[in-house]
């Protein structure tokens, strides 16, 4: 998708702000607190109802004000259909989203269409921080390629919540296992999708990372939150008394685990703070790979403070790499000159206004 047409109320530090992008490459300039990020925060909030900085979304509405508004146009480059979207939120919780003049019950339809994939300062936590992350870093990838995985998802999701409710409550066996074949079909359903997702991965990260100086050796793997080698069904009535005591269910895909490795040491432990946000960047491009070669929708991609912590010659390779892609880019930052060197349009910020076009 081409975002062609970006409108921002509220929003921040933003008061209100209109563009109207470029279809390739895209620069956010100016000084610190300008409200460069806040662009690239509105335009992922569009997508999945909040940013790469925080999930709470009234933090996102500016101060004294009662709600934000963004709205955008964007096209199909495959169709040249443009569509349009919407979305406002209210101090006390309450949403209103739009996509091509309907109302929309729920972000999914919105994300569906308008995939967006945020590289930030913080993208090493795919690597430091815990399996929440790598999982759904997994499952973004699974829900824009895999029709029936959100379904699958949801399933997984209903029947976790009502049997863990039921081991809170201390209800009865047949109870809780009234439960276990819904959330057992939908886990493994998730789990298969999830390692031919991580194999397919693998393979389009290692051509990511064959030109890269230094190369370093990853390889990805992917563990299921349950001993596989016997089916979860089985597991699940096997392991009931432990869930009992626990009061929550212990085995299942919200425990799986994707790994990353550099010669058989966990990459957190090896990698330093800059290679490990140069096998993050590729991991998300590689993503977008797949993306393309699935058919699906073209995912819009945010680069916040691109090069930080990456020396010259790793900062070259990823915009090399980041140029390369069918993708529209979004880049903020305060000098970005060696972008400039291609087709591109730059927006000037200052006191959250656009000052300058170029």
């Amino acid at each position: 998708m081409i975002l062609t047409g970006l409108d921002i109320a509220c929003f921040r530090n933003i008061e209100r702000l209109s563009l109207e992008p470029h279809p390739r490459l895209n620069l956010i300039t100016g000084d610190n607190g300008s409200g460069k990020s806040t662009v690239l925060e509105a335009i992922q909030c569009l997508s999945t109802g909040h940013s790469f900085r925080t999930r709470k979304a009234r933090e996102l509405i500016k101060n004294h004000e009662p709600c934000f508004t963004l709205n955008a146009r964007f096209t199909d480059p495959d169709t040249a259909r443009e569509h349009r979207t919407g979305h406002s939120r209210q101090r006390d919780g309450s949403v209103e989203l739009r996509l091509d003049f309907h109302e929309m019950g729920s972000m999914a339809g919105v994300t569906r269409m308008l995939p967006v994939k945020a590289l930030t300062p913080d993208s090493h936590k795919l690597i430091q921080e815990g399996p929440d992350e790598r999982r759904r870093f997994l499952d973004w990838g699974m829900f824009h390629m895999e029709p029936q995985f959100f379904d699958e998802w949801k399933q997984f999701r209903r029947s976790l919540s009502q049997r863990n409710q039921l081991l809170r409550d201390a209800a009865g066996i047949d109870e809780i296992r009234s439960w276990d074949v819904l959330f057992a079909e939908a886990s493994e359903s998730i789990d298969d999708m999830r390692r031919k997702y991580v194999a397919r991965l693998a393979l389009a990260l290692q051509r990511r990372l064959a030109d890269v100086e230094g190369r370093f050796h990853v390889k990805l793997g992917y563990r299921a939150g349950w001993n596989d080698e016997q089916p979860l069904s089985e597991l699940l009535v096997r392991h009931l008394d432990y869930h009992r005591r626990m009061k929550t269910t212990t085995d299942g895909p919200h425990r799986a685990e994707m790994t990353l490795q550099c010669d058989g040491v966990p990459c957190k432990q090896i990698l330093s703070r800059g290679q490990q946000k140069v096998l993050v960047y590729l991991l998300h491009l590689a993503q977008l790979d797949l993306l393309r070669e699935n058919g699906s929708r073209q995912g819009v991609v945010l680069c916040d403070d691109l090069t930080s912590e990456l020396d010259r010659a790793h900062g070259q390779e990823i915009i090399r790499q980041l140029l390369q892609l069918q993708s529209q880019v979004f880049v903020s930052g305060v000098d970005l000159v060696e972008l400039k060197l291609h087709d591109h349009k730059e927006f000037h910020m200052e006191h959250g206004q656009v000052k300058n076009v170029v």
